[in-house]
Formats: structure tokens, sequence, C-alpha cells
């Protein structure tokens, strides 16, 4: 099946603990990054969970206004106990599905969880690659991707 599309699906969660320290990325500057570097649209589409307790605060309001207004699928969940399950769930879900329709799946994320998924992906003619911080990912996922791009790589998409 021929690629017809660039799918980036960010963990919200592993970019904001990743980032300290190394400069936060610019998530319009990478979406336009990836279409040039590989030829083709990129849907961007970003998950996060939700304290239902706490409820969003209007800096991340506004971050998620943003995005969507710039093209952004935001995609959030409510946390049960601290835990954001359903968001890892989506994600993995999302890395399947659009891999099986010969999209090239960019995943952003460092969680061993996703193994599975990506296993998967792969072992149905999928293409995976992780474009992540030199920092937090796992070795598992590092193994299995087919290429590895560092955001601090890129200046130039960092802010």
């Amino acid at each position: 099946m021929a690629q017809t599309e660039i799918i980036w699906l960010v963990d919200v969660g592993y970019i904001t603990r990743a980032s300290r320290g190394r400069g936060r990325i610019d998530y319009l500057k990478v979406r336009a990054f990836l279409e040039k570097r590989f030829s083709s649209h990129c849907e961007a589409i970003i998950f996060n969970g939700v304290d239902k307790h706490y409820g969003i605060d209007h800096g991340l309001k506004q971050f998620y206004h943003t995005m969507e207004q710039s093209g952004v699928v935001v995609k959030l969940y409510e946390m049960e106990g601290g835990a954001q399950k359903q968001v890892d769930v989506a994600i993995a879900s999302h890395i399947v599905y659009h891999a099986m329709k010969g999209n090239l799946v960019v995943l952003s994320t460092g969680d061993r969880d996703f193994v599975p998924a990506i296993q998967l992906a792969i072992n149905q003619g999928g293409t995976v690659t992780l474009m992540t911080y030199d920092f937090g990912v796992h070795g598992d996922l590092i193994n299995l991707a087919h290429e590895r791009l560092f955001f601090e790589s890129f200046p130039e998409l960092l802010r």
C-alpha cells in the first residue's frame, strides 16, 4: 500500500516532560518540517489527559484553541486516578489504523506501552518514525522505529 499521508501522533505528556531544559517545540513548524522532509501532507493529532477535578487551565485552553485553528486535531481524555490510560489506547489505535491505511506514522512519545501497536503496524507493512527528544525514550521503541529524528537536531523547530 502506498503511503498517502503523514500522520504525526503527539503524546503531549511525553513532550511536556521531555522538553524541560531542552527547548519547547513549535508544533506548527514541526508539522511543516515533516511535510517538507517527506514531501506529503501531514495531519497532526495531539493527545492529552484532562484531570476532571481541575479542568483545563486558561493557558492550555488557549494552546488547544490555537492548535485547532491551525488545523491540528486535539484529542483530550478524562484522567482517572491521575492516570491517562485512554490517551495511550487512543494513540495506539491511531498507530495501527493509520499504518494499515498506508500512511507514514510519525510518533512523538517515549512510552514502551506503544511497542505492541508499533509491532502490529510494522507487521502489517506500516512505517513508523520516531520524532522525539534525545531523552526519555524506551530502547524498545528506538529499536522498532524505521527512523528516529531528534527535536534537538533541528533547533529551528524549538522555541
